[in-house]
């Protein structure tokens, strides 16, 4: 009888102990599986939080756990630096193999500027998300792109469809005005080289910079008194502002076009650009793919997959009905 007793208690110890080990082995499993995502907003607006919630959305679909930490450095770069060295020091690492664990994601081309030389050291690996022009975000991007632990996608598109559109809405144009902040090299990159385009198409451009949010009313105002059009195209200042641009410029009966997809909604005549949130999901597939093991230093810099075309009817320019059958969405 007592042999009966030793051998059932000893078996159920055994049981115990085989489970008990599978739990803790499951829960140590599960905890090598939260990857923590670190996001570097340049500021907030409609389109950069689209980029977020595509990417979250994405990740979440997948079968890794991922923790998604926000902050947004208010288009400062002083501010954009100090998050960034924060996510370093707090980047946990694999005590085996010494690895970075943690992926950051920098939005816009601020924070990407203000990670370069921390991802370049190996303290990160950085996602880049909704950077129009990828080399301004190092001179030594380029050179150093094999080993510089940043990838990304950039939200650029041909400017030329974008003009030949506003030409389709507005047989007339000749003047377009565009907004753009004077510290924002995404913004700078885009008066670059919409300029000779605008003089092959017959069109002039009349450029207004500003420096800070305080300067947009009595800029755009300026604007508006001199052109036929504005447009505003991957400037994060302008786009924080936009309501207060649609205002003004109704006053005078001047239509806005954007590359922002999401603006159109609020009052802008039509856009011809990228999904943000589809380019969210882009920026997430990346890091999906950081996460699951592959050297983020193998993975090429995206460009957006497609454009879509945007109309808002509810203005006072007829839009052609050849562009009303083409709109990816029409808001009346």
């Amino acid at each position: 009888m007592k042999n009966i007793i030793v051998i059932s208690t000893a078996i159920f110890f055994i049981i115990f102990a085989v489970f008990l080990f599978n739990v803790l082995k499951n829960t140590s499993k599960n905890k090598e599986e939260i990857v923590t995502v670190r996001v570097c907003k340049v500021i907030e607006h409609e389109a950069l939080n689209s980029v977020v919630l595509g990417m979250s959305d994405y990740l979440k679909s997948q079968n890794k756990k991922y923790k998604i930490i926000v902050e947004t450095c208010q288009g400062n770069m002083a501010l954009a630096s100090q998050i960034l060295e924060k996510f370093a020091s707090k980047s946990s690492l694999n005590k085996t193999n010494k690895k970075i664990m943690d992926i950051v994601v920098t939005i816009g081309t601020i924070p990407s500027q203000a990670a370069f030389k921390i991802a370049k050291d190996r303290r990160l690996r950085v996602v880049f998300s909704s950077v129009t022009n990828p080399i301004d975000i190092s001179a030594d991007f380029a050179n150093l792109k094999k080993n510089s632990n940043m990838t990304g996608v950039s939200n650029f598109v041909q400017l030329k469809p974008q003009l030949e559109l506003f030409q389709k809405i507005q047989p007339s144009l000749k003047k377009l005005g565009m907004l753009y902040n004077t510290g924002e090299a995404n913004s700078t990159y885009i008066i670059k080289n919409i300029d000779p385009i605008c003089k092959d198409m017959g069109i002039t451009l009349i450029r207004q910079g500003i420096s800070k949010i305080s300067e947009l009313p009595q800029s755009i105002e300026k604007l508006a008194k001199n052109c036929d059009a504005v447009f505003i195209s991957n400037d994060n200042m302008s786009l924080s502002g936009i309501s207060n641009i649609i205002s003004i410029c109704s006053k005078y009966k001047i239509p806005v076009y954007v590359s922002d997809t999401d603006q159109v909604e609020k009052g802008c005549v039509a856009a011809l650009g990228p999904n943000q949130y589809d380019i969210g999901a882009q920026t997430g597939k990346i890091v999906k793919r950081i996460a699951d093991g592959e050297d983020i230093n193998n993975i090429a810099i995206e460009y957006p997959k497609k454009t879509e075309l945007y109309i808002n009817l509810n203005t006072h320019l007829e839009i052609p009905d050849e562009l009303i059958s083409q709109a990816k969405k029409i808001f009346k």
